[in-house]
């Protein structure tokens, strides 16, 4: 199943979120600034990243730079009540797949969930064409994330 990290400081924007995300075949997590997020994204890397903007102590701009440098590849789409013009440049600029305008309508965020998840598919196809490889496929992702939680399960990394 195709994974969303939702970043956001409001409890009410996760739940609305996990509402309408959930029942379309994603699966959702949940951070509330930009620093446990990356916390998250490097513990359990997620098919799909959607950030607020607007946060403390960490904003989604810092975020998608941070996420961006750490993984490339990652697919991150901004989200804000506050648009303007210079905030959607800038978060292109730095590699946002996708900006959507709170409040948002639901069909309009499943369309960009699925074409997020659809380039991230293209991305892995890529690589893997151009390293000759196989690509791993979604539900081949899900089995080596599962094996990973059992590893750290029995042998706990000390440090």
């Amino acid at each position: 199943m195709p994974s969303v990290l939702i970043v956001d400081d409001l409890l009410s924007i996760h739940e609305m979120l996990e509402a309408v995300i959930q029942p379309t075949g994603f699966s959702t997590a949940f951070a509330t600034d930009g620093e446990k997020a990356i916390v998250r994204y490097k513990a359990e890397r997620y098919d799909l990243v959607l950030a607020d903007i607007d946060m403390k102590p960490m904003d989604g701009i810092t975020l998608l730079k941070q996420l961006k440098l750490y993984d490339p590849g990652a697919v991150i789409i901004i989200m804000t009540a506050y648009a303007s013009t210079d905030s959607a440049v800038q978060a292109l600029k730095y590699g946002a797949f996708d900006y959507l305008q709170k409040p948002f309508r639901v069909d309009e965020l499943i369309a960009t969930l699925k074409r997020g998840l659809e380039f991230k598919q293209f991305q892995a196809e890529r690589a893997s064409a151009e390293a000759g490889l196989p690509a791993l496929t979604f539900p081949d992702r899900q089995h080596c994330q599962q094996a990973r939680t059992g590893i750290r399960t029995q042998w706990p990394n000390p440090g």
